[in-house]
């Protein structure tokens, strides 16, 4: 796969307007999560050493589906099941099957549901989500003029099977 390539940088130009009216959760807002979920992990409830880096700020409402990168939308997860247990689903049934005592699921759902309700309106406008379509549309129309100026490579320029000196070449040329 390219390093560089037309699809990735749109991606990586998209997320970066994205990101001017819906950035990350800045330092403080990440330790007020921190805070409310007292250093466990929302779902499963184990403590997570903040050096350890093995703790996850979970989107509860991935950004594909409309969610936003809102600190509001996160909650603390482990990496266990951020990771491998959660995966796609909801965090509703997530916490159903993963907390078999009712008392327990029903205060960690109360402390999720607290934290939730707490998030502000989506900010991503329909405006916004048009000047970011009319950019990437004009970078869509820039690849193509910069393609059409491209030479294109002269025959044989990555060499010719008929000249391949190496008989073990895998175009099956022989010397």
């Amino acid at each position: 796969m390219a390093r560089f390539s037309p699809s990735i940088a749109k991606n990586v130009m998209t997320r970066a307007m994205q990101a001017i009216i819906d950035p990350l959760p800045s330092p403080p807002e990440v330790e007020k999560l921190w805070s409310h979920f007292e250093g466990k992990c929302a779902y499963c409830g184990c403590t997570i050493e903040r050096a350890s880096r093995t703790g996850h700020l979970d989107h509860v409402r991935a950004a594909a589906e409309g969610g936003s990168n809102n600190v509001f939308n996160h909650v603390l997860a482990c990496a266990r099941c951020n990771g491998d247990l959660k995966r796609e689903t909801l965090w509703s049934e997530f916490l159903e099957r993963t907390v078999a005592d009712p008392l327990l699921r029903e205060e960690r759902k109360a402390r999720i549901g607290a934290w939730l309700a707490r998030a502000p309106d989506r900010p991503v406008t329909l405006q916004a989500q048009a000047i970011i379509q009319t950019a990437v549309d004009a970078f869509d129309r820039s690849v193509a003029e910069l393609r059409a100026l491209r030479k294109p490579r002269a025959q044989g320029s990555l060499g010719a099977a008929n000249s391949c000196p190496d008989v073990r070449c895998p175009s099956g040329a022989t010397k």
